[in-house]
């Protein structure tokens, strides 16, 4: 299945790799890590990770809106070292329930690398668009075996 959104096609087997990054971003800012979390230090953040997400839309033009969202924080997840390749449309829960709209991996070079995104004044200053955009999410770190 296709979906044009903006001038946009999203495919269900994926996003522009733009859109992956900024999807993150969305999703950081929504949990809204607090200070102490985001100060946490260990042997553990010095490692690189993948961050799942999971985004439901907002019913009157929460997709539109996440693609402008994606224009203009995509920029800010490759500056700070977040890089992913696809993105993915959940087709069926076998098992349990997940109705997501759409789902990602982004791999971060360390905490401190996706902590930094975050926290910057530039993003910060474009996140309200995924505020609009969003209904809920869900942020799970991954770390590889």
């Amino acid at each position: 299945m296709k979906s044009v959104i903006a001038g946009h096609t999203i495919l269900s087997s994926g996003i522009t790799k733009l859109g992956l990054a900024a999807l993150l971003l969305t999703l950081l800012l929504y949990f809204g890590l607090d200070d102490a979390r985001a100060e946490e230090s260990s042997a553990a953040d010095e490692e690189s990770f993948f961050m799942f997400n999971a985004l439901w839309f907002k019913a009157d033009g929460g997709a539109a809106k996440y693609v402008e969202y994606l224009e203009a924080a995509g920029p800010f997840v490759a500056k700070h070292g977040g890089i992913s390749d696809a993105s993915y449309s959940p087709a069926q829960a076998l098992i349990g329930e997940f109705d997501a709209d759409l789902v990602f991996l982004i791999e971060w070079p360390n905490f401190a690398a996706f902590t930094g995104l975050i926290q910057d004044p530039d993003y910060q200053a474009i996140s309200h668009l995924r505020t609009e955009a969003i209904r809920d999410s869900l942020l799970i770190r991954f770390n590889k075996l």
